[in-house]
């Protein structure tokens, strides 16, 4: 059977497909499974680590932009179209599954019109423009949540989850660290990050904040931080710079071993994009979550407030308040660590769907 995933871009679309793609090959290792995607986004620089073929196409986003770079991103899905003809031409898919966003919007076009079975993921609360037009279209919505329903009444909605990866899923139940007591001198560790491509306005945030941190909590305290390529020599630099006593620090621009960071520390302060909490939610991790205000529809937002309604993490609004609103949250947490164990029953109070199956067993027609 040939399977034909595509999209990506950031991290946050490419790897739930990732996680379809390692239980594919665990059901069936001569099931051939091919990328569609991009030459800048994280799809090229990770192809190697996963072993899948990648076949690149030249798109480019159409929310948010200007008329005529509107103009220009209707041309190139033109061109984008042979492309994609001949590569399925070539691969000769059954299946076509789109990892949602702008990249996967024409493969699966493309897919209809060849009469090639497909569906789409949409890992947000609020679905984007694309995946509403391919839902019209009627191509199967693959949802996160089952809110993501009602914005869609025309279209073919199946409630699956969103896919995590089998690294990350073998932790579950094993990555709550012995730091949840009430005792304040006790060890404490935050991994920060703002998603594959980093958060500028939060590692400056988190910079800004540090020095306020009283001595206690700095001599006890531990930090991983992912920085993205933009902001990691001014990150890193702050930190080398020793005016800040921490016990321990990790710096690094992207990291591979995602898994083990989140199983080294008692909370996350992160980005609230749909598989960053997929992952947390699989972990039940607690977390500070920042919300990128400017993405489409403020749907990280919406993502976070699904979660954060339910006492299962912090929410921060990142504005010129930010680095206040951290250091008075991490203090709170800090002196009272039964806010974790809080957040943690909360956690597990979240039904996970085995996601990863339920999309599987529709490929491989099982359901």
């Amino acid at each position: 059977m040939n399977i034909v995933i595509a999209g990506g871009g950031t991290g946050g679309h490419l790897f739930p497909g990732i996680a379809v793609y390692e239980k594919l090959k665990s059901i069936d290792p001569n099931i051939k499974v091919y990328f569609i995607g991009t030459e800048r986004g994280i799809e090229n620089k990770i192809k190697d680590d996963y072993n899948f073929e990648l076949f690149t196409i030249n798109v480019k986003g159409f929310s948010g932009k200007s008329f005529m770079n509107k103009i220009q991103s209707v041309k190139g899905l033109f061109k984008a179209a042979k492309d994609i003809s001949a590569i399925y031409d070539r691969v000769k898919p059954e299946f076509v599954l789109g990892l949602g966003g702008y990249i996967s919007f024409m493969p699966l076009v493309m897919a209809k019109l060849k009469g090639i079975r497909s569906g789409v993921m949409e890992q947000n609360a609020v679905p984007g423009l694309s995946n509403k037009l391919l839902g019209l279209l009627g191509v199967t919505i693959f949802a996160s949540f089952e809110e993501t329903k009602k914005y869609l009444p025309f279209s073919n909605v199946i409630v699956t989850g969103n896919p995590v990866r089998k690294n990350i899923l073998d932790l579950a139940g094993n990555a709550r660290r012995e730091a949840y007591k009430d005792e304040a001198e006790k060890d404490f560790s935050l991994f920060i990050f703002g998603g594959s491509q980093g958060a500028s306005s939060l590692n400056k945030a988190v910079i800004s904040m540090l020095p306020l941190l009283s001595k206690d909590i700095l001599g006890s305290l531990t930090i991983f931080h992912q920085t993205g390529d933009k902001d990691y020599e001014l990150v890193k630099g702050f930190y080398n710079g020793g005016g800040i006593p921490v016990k321990k620090f990790e710096i690094f621009p992207f990291t591979k071993n995602i898994e083990h960071y989140y199983a080294g520390s008692d909370i996350v302060i992160s980005r609230s994009g749909a598989g960053t909490l997929s992952e947390l939610i699989a972990l039940r991790k607690p977390a500070i979550l920042v919300p990128y205000p400017y993405a489409a529809k403020n749907h990280q937002e919406k993502n976070a407030s699904v979660f954060s309604k339910k006492g299962c993490f912090y929410t921060v609004k990142d504005d010129k308040n930010l680095s206040k609103e951290l250091l008075q949250t991490i203090n709170k947490i800090f002196y009272n660590r039964k806010l974790l164990d809080i957040m943690y029953n909360n956690l597990k109070k979240i039904d996970v769907k085995d996601s990863v199956s339920n999309i599987t067993d529709i490929i491989l027609n099982k359901k």
